[in-house]
């Protein structure tokens, strides 16, 4: 009988991020989530980071919901469990998730 556990799975997917804020890491992740989409992969968007408006956007480019991918509020598990639900429970392919802010942001580097 197979395992039921949900950390077996690799998680398809990679992640979109810049050296500072502004850098156009939104434009970028929505222009890959409607390309894939357009070219018939079952996509996903996802925000690294506390935010309300760019998993909108994310839905508007590949008609699904987005969620939030908090590394500062969540520990790796309930991380992992959520990318896990969100491929499996849509039956999504890939998963694109939109780094937050800037690597470097508060880094106080200039």
């Amino acid at each position: 009988m197979p395992s039921r556990n949900p950390f077996e799975k690799t998680i398809s997917g990679f992640a979109i991020s810049a050296c500072a804020s502004s850098a156009g890491k939104t434009t970028v992740t929505l222009a890959i989530l409607r390309a894939l989409k357009n070219g018939g992969v079952r996509v996903r968007g996802a925000k690294g980071g506390p935010d309300y408006i760019d998993p909108q956007f994310h839905e508007a480019a590949c008609g699904h919901a987005s969620m939030n991918l908090d590394a500062w509020a969540m520990d790796s598990a309930l991380l992992r469990a959520m990318a896990m639900h969100e491929l499996q429970g849509d039956e999504a392919e890939l998963l694109v998730v939109e780094g937050a802010m800037g690597v470097l942001d508060g880094a106080g580097i200039r």
